[in-house]
């Protein structure tokens, strides 16, 4: 390998270092949106250099994370309450995917065992009643499902920056007031998952999604 080929490779490793670094700091609330990033601090921050940082910034511009500024570097995307339910909307027929082709491995001791390990974060963030802590939480469910679907396609697609950034946003709307009854419908999903039966599985899920979407479309209008 040359030199040269080797400074690209680690260039393009620093980038996808600064764009999850990026993503996973708006889960965790340390950027919210509309925030301004300063390549010259991110570079700072993340021990790389500006061209980097720069690249990432335009990754995730493409990926509808940040938003570019003439003159004035980047932000954080701020998404409307409008855009959050048609992204719900959107990401239901990739969750219900996910449900039902892992359902159908529930069988399996080792699979079992990761989606039971996966629900009890779950009921770990719903006791700390943080809606960001939970919603990663459900996200981080469905990334273990979907590793478990056997598609490809499925596990890579639901990991895009975009996914998850857009995700963490939906704790502006969800659970809202209704901690009780969130926790209520993922122990029924979890449970028919764990049964075995897909249809079920799917038809609790999807009846749930719909669920949450008529909240989140009453807090909008709130």
């Amino acid at each position: 390998m040359t030199s040269e080929a080797k400074i690209d490779d680690e260039e393009i490793s620093s980038v996808a270092a600064v764009v999850d670094a990026i993503v996973d700091g708006v889960m965790r609330g340390r950027y919210v949106q509309g925030q301004r990033l300063i390549a010259a601090d991110l570079a700072e921050e993340y021990n790389v250099s500006r061209a980097p940082v720069r690249e990432a910034l335009h990754m995730l511009a493409g990926e509808g994370v940040v938003e570019l500024v003439a003159n004035r570097g980047a932000r954080i995307r701020r998404l409307s309450p409008k855009e959050l339910v048609e992204f719900l909307e959107f990401t239901e027929a990739i969750c219900v995917l996910g449900v039902r082709l892992a359902t159908a491995r529930m069988s399996e001791e080792a699979p079992r065992a990761v989606i039971i390990e996966a629900f009890a974060r779950i009921e770990d963030a719903w006791i700390r009643r943080h809606p960001q802590v939970f919603v990663e939480a459900l996200y981080r469910y469905h990334i273990e499902l979907n590793a478990l679907s056997g598609n490809a396609f499925l596990d890579f697609f639901y990991r895009r920056p975009y996914i998850r950034f857009y995700t963490t946003l939906l704790a502006e709307l969800a659970p809202g007031g209704h901690w009780e009854q969130y926790i209520l419908n993922y122990r029924q999903i979890h449970a028919m998952i764990l049964s075995g039966d897909a249809h079920s599985s799917v038809v609790t899920f999807v009846s749930h999604i719909r669920w949450v979407l008529t909240n989140m479309r009453n807090s909008s209008k709130g």
